[in-house]
């Protein structure tokens, strides 16, 4: 079983859309390179735990969205 939701990618690129946030911000403000979170965003590489907790804190997303 995994920590993250199957769907936790989508869920957060949702809330970033929903902000009115560019990915490049998130990644900046959270430690990461703006290519490294968009491939996890879109699905390209797997979302890390660790990256989805940094985007959803940032983000004010409860985590309860985001993990089994």
């Amino acid at each position: 079983m995994t920590l993250l939701k199957e769907n936790a990618s989508s869920i957060l690129k949702k809330e970033l859309a929903n902000k009115g946030l560019k990915q490049t911000y998130v990644a900046k403000n959270i430690g990461v390179t703006a290519p490294y979170l968009s491939r996890m965003l879109n699905g390209s590489i797997n979302l890390t735990v660790e990256v989805a907790i940094k985007v959803a804190r940032f983000l004010d997303v409860p985590l309860e969205k985001i993990l089994n």
